[in-house]
């Protein structure tokens, strides 16, 4: 009976260290994903970016639609600067 007490010690101990290396191990996929996710925004700001500029210098093909796609660029880019 005097061994249980020693053996639950250490059953606790464990369990802890186990607890612990998956709440890091989460946090650390978890932290790669965000990471991930910043890459794949700046990547889409870039297209955007690339957009407005395709639609200003081809303006002259369809000055109509060039203008309305720029406009809402800003109005978006706008939009957020605003909110945050």
């Amino acid at each position: 009976m005097g061994a249980i007490g020693p053996l639950l010690g250490i059953l606790l101990v464990l369990g802890f260290l186990a607890l612990m290396i998956y709440l890091f191990s989460a946090g650390a996929a978890s932290r790669a994903l965000n990471q991930q996710e910043r890459n794949e925004l700046n990547q889409l700001r870039a297209l955007v970016d690339d957009l407005k500029d395709t639609a200003w210098d081809h303006r002259e093909l369809d000055s109509a639609l060039s203008t309305i796609m720029i406009d809402k660029i800003r109005e978006y880019e706008r939009r957020g600067r605003e909110l945050g």
